[in-house]
């Protein structure tokens, strides 16, 4: 035990560069995109939909209980899509870079982004004003969908952060020295 001790009080301390406050920003921005999202869609789901069947059966329009605020939600929606998008091809572009890791994790990988892109793509459809008449009608159904959507992609992100890692080692040479 206390030459554990010894030994953690001869390493050098850690010194936070450049580099490191750039990763952690992006950690904290992918983390943020993925709250506003998936919290949005749980408020909008626990709160706001159970509203129309306090009135009686049937779907009822979701319009009428987000008092003229789509909008605002779908800008949220776009923003935190962004986030995600950026952040996320930014931290998985670094970790393939830098670490050796199971093909299992590339897939793991690859179905979290497919799974993220439809997340974003319903999210906007129940949140925009394009012609998706045909899913907000059965507005709860597909934002019970659009929300397990998420669910999925934040444990899976999990998983991956998880995931056991070996650093690369650089495979080029350094200087040779050569004595005189």
């Amino acid at each position: 035990m206390l030459d554990d001790s010894l030994l953690l009080a001869q390493q050098a301390p850690h010194v936070i560069g450049s580099y490191d406050l750039l990763m952690l920003a992006s950690r904290i921005l992918h983390i943020l995109g993925a709250i506003i999202l998936v919290g949005g869609l749980f408020y909008i789901w626990a709160v706001v939909i159970p509203l129309p069947f306090r009135e009686g059966p049937g779907e009822g329009s979701s319009d009428q209980y987000f008092g003229g605020r789509r909008a605002a939600w779908a800008k949220w929606i776009g923003i935190a899509s962004l986030l995600l998008l950026v952040t996320g091809l930014w931290n998985f572009i670094v970790m393939v870079k830098l670490n050796q890791l199971h093909w299992t994790y590339h897939m793991l990988g690859t179905l979290k982004i497919v799974l993220g892109l439809a997340l974003m793509f319903l999210a906007a459809l129940l949140a925009g004003r394009t012609a998706a008449d045909s899913i907000r009608q059965k507005w709860r159904l597909w934002l019970s969908v659009t929300l397990i959507l998420g669910i999925i992609v934040v444990a899976a992100g999990s998983l991956m952060r998880t995931y056991p890692r070996t650093p690369k080692l650089d495979s080029t040479p350094g200087p040779t020295l050569i004595a005189p």
